[in-house]
């Protein structure tokens, strides 16, 4: 059940088998219903996640909009670091955009891990550092390339997305109006 998740971790550090059964025993799978909510803003995030099958959007609240800030799909971790570290409400939302299978750990159960085994903490290190350099390139992206630049970029890294995402989500994330992404979508030819 946990195959995938195990390969993703042993390939963070060596961990034994004893390490690996502690942790898998540790986590909880649950379906995440379309529509409904991982995180609200507003909670405290209490687990980390990761997406077995799914789409999972994080978002944050502007003018009554929601303006996605990242994404998260099969094989990728989702929780609100800064909610689960520091135990203070989230001023983002995860919201499932399709029906979402997720393996969860909990912040009581994660320190558990750490305390038992330290080398867990190279875990969390390791997508903290994920999640600061998509985050930094995003915002890089918003601030210096051109609405087609970030759409061709956003349909190269991330085909998938592209199909699984209503457009006006993607228009949000990438910073411009759903009817210039339509445009966009009709005039920028693509490179194989």
């Amino acid at each position: 059940m946990y195959k995938m998740l195990i390969e993703k971790i042993k390939a963070i550090d060596h961990f034994s088998e004893e390490e690996i059964e502690f942790f898998t025993g540790l986590l909880t799978t649950q379906l995440i219903v379309k529509g409904d909510h991982f995180l609200r803003e507003g909670q405290i995030c209490r687990y980390l996640g990761y997406v077995q099958s799914g789409l999972l959007m994080y978002y944050r609240m502007h003018n009554g909009t929601e303006i996605p800030t990242d994404f998260a799909i099969e094989g990728e971790w989702a929780s609100y670091l800064d909610s689960f570290t520091n135990r203070t409400d989230s001023d983002l939302g995860i919201r499932a955009l399709e029906d979402t299978m997720i393996t969860m750990l909990s912040a009581s159960d994660f320190e558990q891990i750490c305390r038992v085994h330290p080398k867990f903490i190279k875990l969390k290190d390791y997508y903290t550092q994920l999640a600061f350099v998509s985050s930094s390139r995003h915002a890089a992206d918003l601030a210096m390339l051109d609405a087609g630049e970030r759409y061709h970029k956003f349909v190269s890294e991330k085909p998938e997305l592209n199909r699984r995402i209503p457009q006006y989500y993607i228009a949000a994330y990438l910073g411009i109006k759903p009817q210039s992404l339509s445009r966009l979508r009709k005039t920028v030819t693509f490179r194989s």
